[in-house]
């Protein structure tokens, strides 16, 4: 499995390399648009997003709207000496975000995390995803820890582009799904259909 995985990782990092200047800028605003007309994103509350990658769906637009609309946004800031995060809340991307571990932006040291149970929709980042909703990441099972504390609280959404979708990736006992992958052509709800 470990050597699927990485075969798909690098798969994923080349596609990525190959896009065409401003090509992931324009992909990933058709990603972001889809997402914004989906009526849970609509009526949730509070966000755990995340800081992206140069090989992730740029949110950033996202991240700054939410908060400027006085919307609670909280992202991710990894535990000293453990593989887990705390989902924090943040007032501003400026002001609060500093470089963290791995070198993905995070919360400043000093912001209170808060409970899983704030948070009522969660984008679940990742580097491919499949229509049952499994998803391979960087392999540290951050996510995976995190969602399973989450239960059924909280919408989550895999945002990716088309080539990061694929029949079936690896997956183990612990892995956790997403709800929705939404893509810059298509929203897969997993399992055929909205939570009632």
């Amino acid at each position: 499995m470990r050597d699927q995985k990485a075969r798909i990782r690098r798969e994923v990092g080349a596609r990525f390399t190959a896009l065409a200047p401003g090509e992931l800028a324009a992909r990933s605003a058709a990603v972001r648009a889809r997402l914004e007309l989906l009526p849970e994103f609509r009526a949730a509350r509070s966000f755990l997003l995340y800081a992206p990658m140069p090989d992730e769906v740029d949110i950033t637009p996202l991240i700054d709207g939410l908060l400027a609309a006085g919307r609670c946004v909280f992202l991710p800031v990894c535990r000293p000496g453990r593989a887990e995060f705390d989902a924090v809340s943040i007032r501003s991307r400026a002001e609060d975000l500093v470089p963290g571990r791995f070198g993905i932006m995070a919360p400043r040291p000093g912001l209170v995390p808060a409970d899983s149970g704030d948070v009522d929709f969660t984008l679940v980042p990742g580097l491919a995803f499949d229509r049952r909703g499994y998803r391979v990441g960087r392999g540290g099972g951050y996510y995976d820890r995190f969602l399973a504390k989450l239960g059924d609280r909280s919408v989550r959404v895999a945002l990716a582009l088309d080539f990061q979708v694929y029949p079936a990736v690896p997956t183990a006992d612990h892995d956790q799904r997403v709800d929705l992958i939404i893509t810059e052509r298509e929203t897969v709800w997993v399992g055929g259909g909205p939570k009632p």
